[in-house]
């Protein structure tokens, strides 16, 4: 599945250019320092926080059509591919997590900066 992971580039446009989308936060992280202004305009409103459970039920309850882009973002990486198989399996064509996590794009982040 390694064809459904987006790095630090691509989440920055997807969020910056307010690309309609689910960002289903698997655990606490902070975005605000990075997008402080879009946060609450933006951010705060495409965001959700659950765990990996419970992520595909909740997704669903939200009846968007399965092209709905979906972008599934955790801590290091470990648990984001499971809810995007989940995703896939449920007929969302559209769904991709964050490689190696939030680690994973604070680095490619210091690199380009």
């Amino acid at each position: 599945m390694e064809f459904n992971n987006i790095g630090y580039f691509q989440f920055d446009n997807l969020l910056r250019n307010r690309v309609p989308l689910i960002l289903v936060m698997l655990d606490e992280v902070d975005l605000k320092s990075w997008y402080d202004s879009m946060v609450k305009m933006h951010i705060d409103n495409i965001s959700l926080k659950c765990n990996p459970e419970e992520a595909l039920k909740l997704i669903l309850n939200k009846k968007l059509p399965n092209s709905f882009g979906v972008v599934v973002l955790d801590m290091n990486g470990e648990k984001s591919p499971t809810v995007v198989a989940d995703l896939e399996k449920a007929g969302f064509t559209n769904a991709y997590y964050v490689k190696n996590g939030f680690v994973g794009i604070t680095a490619e982040r210091h690199q380009e900066n």
